[in-house]
């Protein structure tokens, strides 16, 4: 114990020195509120030509006006009850264009500060991408230290290989290539330099994934990890065999289940090895990515993450999205014609998105939860193709908005794990959509996805930690930064909310004086507390997912 609190102190002490800001565990400012009504705002703010729609919830019927800037409206009908609140009303000041912070007022009540202008948004990426910065591994340039040097020990071979690098997937400090891949692959489709400076950094792990035919590596680590003690990564004390502190177990991908005792439903390679093709096209290594999008082709089926000393794993059940996105980008480098056929080839085996529309779904099971492939494979198509395409976008983002219809947040994806994903996932694909066809029929939806993300949603919360830095948001995420040197990783999207069912049957122990309580709902949960792992661990696919969206809006 004794050597551990010197551990914390010496890492805070570091990251002091380092210039790195040391924040309080009490949320700034506080959350919650004993009554109501309550007007939830995107805290973040809005452009000036987006749909622009604050909620006023209560426990009461509600009349009267609301005022924002020069704009005084009725409150309108009562959208009747959901979740927590009995009374809701939905505020529309899209017409408010007026440059500056501005407040929407209703009686007594007021929502917290907001932004529109063209520079909303401007400060919010580097947060994102300062996140991903913290969570390398191998170097750390936020910390100054060097961690997992010995990464890692094939599981089946027992040879060594280098797979230092990369990023800690989430909390803990094992490495999934499920979701690296994917963010390697995003960046480099994301504008500007601090975007394209963390694509580097995660693509040379990609291609070391593949060090010959027959062999990529789908997980580096595994739950070992989550066992005492706690440190942070340059401390890291987990014992895979070789002694703690030790080399970490590499896990290749073989196609069939894998696990010592618990079994994964593995059945292929090609959704890893597609992702990673695309990944290391985009990232100028045509060789890699060519010998990788072979092994996917030579294994269809999915490569899924390996559990040890417990059941759960990214039970990934999709494909054909990563076939098809390996072979489109490897047109746009080569242009080799047999690259563009199979794409579209691929392309109508993908499909729409099957989990949209669905209550519920596995965990990881369709990720990446949008296609990236059907957008990059539209322009270079002749009109039936594109028609087919644009239909394979159009469908999933109608049964998505049937759904959130029925309900006055709008929101219409499900309440599992990582549901921040899913709800990016819906406001990408509508913006990919209105690029691809100049049909703008979801673009308030999209935008009150978008806003439900920074705040707009019943708990009145960002789900990217610290962001705003002077708003409520995520304060007390579940990451070991956060516990144990007492530093906020700002800029990460936490999971965000789950059904209560879903908490609940995580047997947590009753959070006390959740100043969040009153918003909770058998509809949805969130917890702005380290205990909750299941609605507020940052995450990194979420944070590159919504760094994405967000350039996409930008440039729309």
């Amino acid at each position: 114990m004794r050597h551990r609190v010197a551990c914390q102190l010496l890492a805070a002490a570091l990251l002091t020195a380092l210039g790195v800001s040391i924040h309080a565990e009490e949320p700034r400012p506080a959350l919650g509120a004993a009554s109501g009504p309550w007007i939830r705002v995107n805290q973040i703010g809005y452009l000036p030509d987006d749909p622009k729609i604050a909620v006023l919830s209560s426990d009461q019927p509600l009349t009267g006006d609301f005022t924002v800037a020069e704009l005084k409206a009725p409150i309108g009908a009562d959208q009747g009850a959901w979740g927590p609140f009995a009374h809701n009303y939905r505020l529309d000041f899209t017409a408010v264009q007026t440059p500056g912070w501005h407040r929407i007022r209703f009686d007594k009540v007021e929502s917290p500060a907001f932004s529109i202008g063209g520079d909303a948004y401007a400060k919010t990426p580097a947060a994102l991408l300062d996140f991903m910065r913290l969570q390398r591994c191998g170097e750390n340039p936020v910390t100054g230290t060097k961690c997992h040097q010995q990464d890692a020990i094939d599981t089946v071979t027992g040879e060594k290989v280098d797979l230092v690098g990369g990023w800690h997937d989430a909390a803990d400090r094992l490495k999934h290539m499920i979701t690296t891949s994917y963010c390697v692959a995003a960046l480099k489709l994301i504008k500007g330099d601090g975007a394209q400076a963390e694509a580097r950094h995660g693509a040379p792990l990609i291609k070391k994934l593949h060090p010959k035919p027959g062999v990529i590596y789908v997980q580096i680590g595994d739950d070992r990890d989550h066992r005492p003690p706690q440190t942070l990564w340059d401390d890291d004390k987990s014992d895979y065999g070789w002694g703690a502190g030790g080399p970490r177990s590499a896990w290749p991908a073989t196609g069939k289940p894998e696990g010592p005792k618990y079994k994964n439903q593995s059945t292929g390679m090609a959704s890893l090895a597609g992702r990673c093709s695309a990944a290391m096209t985009l990232s100028g290594d045509l060789d890699a990515a060519r010998s990788m999008y072979k092994l996917a082709q030579d294994h269809p089926g999915c490569a899924m993450s390996v559990p040890v000393l417990a059941p759960h794993y990214y039970g990934e059940s999709t494909f054909y999205d990563d076939l098809e996105w390996a072979a489109v980008e490897l047109y746009r480098a080569s242009r080799d014609p047999r690259y563009l056929a199979e794409a579209v080839a691929y392309a109508d085996k993908a499909g729409d998105n099957v989990w949209m529309g669905r209550d519920a779904h596995g965990h990881y099971e369709f990720f990446p939860y949008v296609n990236l492939a059907h957008w990059r494979l539209y322009e270079l198509v002749e009109a039936p193709v594109q028609k087919r395409l644009a239909e394979y976008y159009r469908l999933g983002l109608e049964r998505i908005r049937e759904r959130a219809l029925r309900n006055p947040y709008r929101i219409g994806t499900p309440m599992v794990w990582c549901s921040t994903n899913d709800v990016i996932a819906f406001a990408t694909q509508a913006r990919l959509y209105e690029r691809m066809t100049g049909d703008a029929q979801f673009r308030s939806l999209a935008a009150e996805a978008r806003d439900w993300i920074f705040g707009r949603n019943p708990w009145g919360v960002s789900f990217v930690i610290g962001t705003p830095a002077d708003g409520a948001a995520a304060t007390r995420p579940h990451h070991m930064f956060f516990k144990l040197a007492h530093r906020l990783p700002v800029g990460g999207l936490v999971d965000g909310p789950v059904t209560k069912a879903i908490n609940d049957g995580l047997k947590f122990s009753a959070f006390e004086a959740d100043p969040l309580a009153h918003f909770q709902s058998d509809a949805a949960v969130y917890h702005n507390e380290f205990a909750d792992f299941s609605t507020n661990e940052p995450i990194i696919d979420g944070t590159v997912s919504l760094l994405l969206l967000l350039d996409l809006w930008k440039g729309s």
